[in-house]
C-alpha cells in the first residue's frame, strides 16, 4: 500500500543520523527496480565527470541508493537500496522496467537500433526520465527524440499537468539552477505525449536531480533543492506506475 508522508516528515529523515533505510526486501523482490539507461554518446565538454564516468552514468550509484531508500521511506513501497539496474538501449532488458533513468541525454548519439528500440518501450506503455542536463543540451535531446517520434515534439510542463499531482502536490515548477548556465534560463520541464494524452517522457532541463540525490546521500547537499527533487522523482514514479 502506497502511503504518504509530508515535507515535513522528508526532512527529518534527511536530518536523522545514518542513511535512510528503506522498507527492506530481498532485491529480486523488490517492487521498485531504478533502471539505469545506457546509450550510445558523442564526446564533449563535460561528458566525461571527475570520476571518469561516461555520460550515461553520472551520479551512479549513489543517486539510486539514496531514491530507493527514500521512496521506502515515504510511500511504503518495498525496496531495498541495491535493487537498480543498468540496462542498454538496444536490449530487450528494457521492457522488464516500466520506468527508465537517462543521465546527459544532451549527449546522445542514438543508433537505429536504440531509436527503434526506445520507440517500441513507449508504445509498450513505459515510460522514461531524462535528467543532468544543461539548457542547451535540450536541444540534441529533442533532436534524437524526433528520430523515435518525427511526428510528436516535447511541449513545456505546466504545473497543472496530473504527474505533478500524483503524489505530492506540486503547485510551482519554480526550482534554483544546480549550476551555473550560462546557455539557459534556469530549470524547466518538458515532456512528449501518446496518441491518447498519456504523458510518456519527461524532462528535467536545466536541472540535476541525480546529482541531488547523490550530495544528500554523502551530506553534501542543502535540504530545500533536494526535498523538491525528491518529491517530483516520486510522482514521475507514481505517475508512470499508474498510468
Amino acid at each position: 500500500m502506497i502511503k504518504r508522508i509530508g515535507l515535513g516528515s522528508i526532512i527529518l529523515i534527511l536530518l536523522a543520523a545514518g542513511p535512510a533505510i528503506p522498507n527492506k526486501v530481498p532485491k529480486e523482490h523488490a517492487e521498485f527496480t531504478f533502471a539505469r539507461v545506457s546509450f550510445t554518446w558523442f564526446r564533449g565538454g563535460g561528458a566525461i565527470n571527475g570520476e571518469g564516468q561516461a555520460p550515461w552514468e553520472h551520479d551512479y550509484p549513489r543517486s539510486e541508493d539514496f531514491f530507493l531508500a527514500m521512496v521506502g521511506q515515504v510511500t511504503g513501497v518495498s525496496t531495498n537500496v541495491e535493487a537498480y539496474q543498468v540496462v542498454d538501449l538496444d536490449s530487450s532488458e528494457i521492457f522488464k522496467y516500466p520506468f527508465l533513468y537517462f543521465s546527459e541525454p544532451g549527449f546522445m548519439d542514438l543508433s537505429n537500433a536504440e531509436v527503434k528500440n526506445l520507440r517500441d518501450y513507449f508504445n509498450n506503455g513505459g515510460f522514461a526520465m531524462f535528467d543532468d542536463m544543461r539548457g542547451r543540451h535540450l536541444l540534441n535531446l529533442e533532436t534524437q527524440l524526433l528520430r523515435v517520434f518525427p511526428a510528436r515534439e516535447l511541449v513545456r510542463l505546466q504545473p497543472k499537468e496530473p504527474i505533478f499531482h500524483s503524489f505530492y502536490e506540486i503547485d510551482s515548477l519554480e526550482m534554483a539552477p544546480p549550476y551555473p548556465d550560462q546557455y539557459g534560463d534556469g530549470p524547466s520541464f518538458w515532456g512528449m505525449k501518446d496518441e491518447k494524452g498519456r504523458l510518456i517522457l519527461v524532462v528535467n532541463a536545466a536541472n540535476d536531480f541525480g546529482e541531488y540525490w547523490e550530495d544528500i546521500d554523502r551530506g553534501a547537499e542543502a535540504l530545500h533543492p533536494a526535498v523538491q527533487s525528491f518529491q517530483f522523482g516520486v510522482n514521475y514514479l507514481v505517475y508512470a506506475m499508474t498510468h
